[in-house]
């Protein structure tokens, strides 16, 4: 199977946080893993940025209540004739597991990191450009030097109160995506729309593209309906024109 490109348009704020969180998290645990200075500044910079949006908004009381909601529908799946029931029980565990998980957490996710002296400094000075300089904080230089293993030991000890977080924002991803309906569409000169069923609680829209494709999607929409228009990008230096062709693409509408 050829690989493909997806393109992803949420159609709601809490999807579009979670999307925004699923992101910062992706790259914190891929950066995490370098051995380099700047790896572990760059996954320093993804915990500040996850701090200052989960402190605005109660995601564990949401995650909770999601996941809650999945299980109800996964033990229901139980009841369809052929389905892989070993693995409903499976994912029917691990939501379950996440729910006590999170419900076990006591306070604020971000509290524990929010008393962390270092991050805090970091915090402070990240709002002034180039304000983390070895100049501006020599003791986060002089981490920096430390040893590899002993930052990444350090940064997975750090990073521990959030994977409760993390695993129940990915699980609830994982279950809307996979609850999809999908069907093949056709752009006539790079336009699309569509209505949405009122009775179907969709959450995400995605577009599937084949990677050498020579156009991407823009898509717009809500509960109701959506529109997408395919742009050709000739140079990235230059302003992207929408496209005259017919486009042949994936369509999936996850729901919960």
């Amino acid at each position: 199977m050829k690989k493909k490109n997806v393109y992803e348009h949420p159609l709601n704020e809490r999807i579009r946080n979670l999307l925004r969180l699923e992101y910062l998290f992706a790259g914190m645990m891929y950066r995490i893993k370098g051995p380099a200075e700047w790896d572990s500044r760059a996954v320093i910079d993804n915990i500040i940025e996850i701090l200052d949006f989960i402190a605005r908004i109660d995601f564990k009381a949401e995650l909770i209540k999601d996941l809650e909601h999945h299980a109800q529908i996964l033990v229901r799946w139980q009841r369809t004739p052929n389905v892989n029931t070993e693995r409903l029980v499976g994912l029917i565990d691990k939501t379950k597991e996440l729910v006590e998980r999170l419900d076990n957490i006591e306070g604020q996710i971000e509290e524990n990191l929010s008393q962390n002296q270092m991050i805090n400094l970091i915090r402070q000075r990240s709002t002034i450009s180039g304000g983390t300089s070895r100049s501006d904080l020599p003791g986060y230089y002089y981490w920096l030097q430390r040893n590899p293993k002993q930052r990444q030991n350090k940064l997975s000890e750090w990073l521990a109160p959030l994977m409760p977080l993390r695993d129940a924002i990915d699980l609830n991803l994982y279950l809307i995506r996979n609850n999809a309906v999908t069907s093949q569409e056709t752009a006539l000169c790079g336009f699309f729309k569509s209505k949405l069923g009122a009775k179907t609680n969709y959450q995400i829209i995605q577009v599937w593209m084949p990677i050498e494709h020579p156009c991407y999607p823009e898509i717009k929409g809500g509960k109701q309906h959506i529109t997408i228009r395919f742009f050709e990008q000739a140079d990235v230096e230059e302003r992207d024109r929408k496209t005259e062709q017919d486009v042949n693409f994936e369509l999936c509408c996850c729901m919960t």
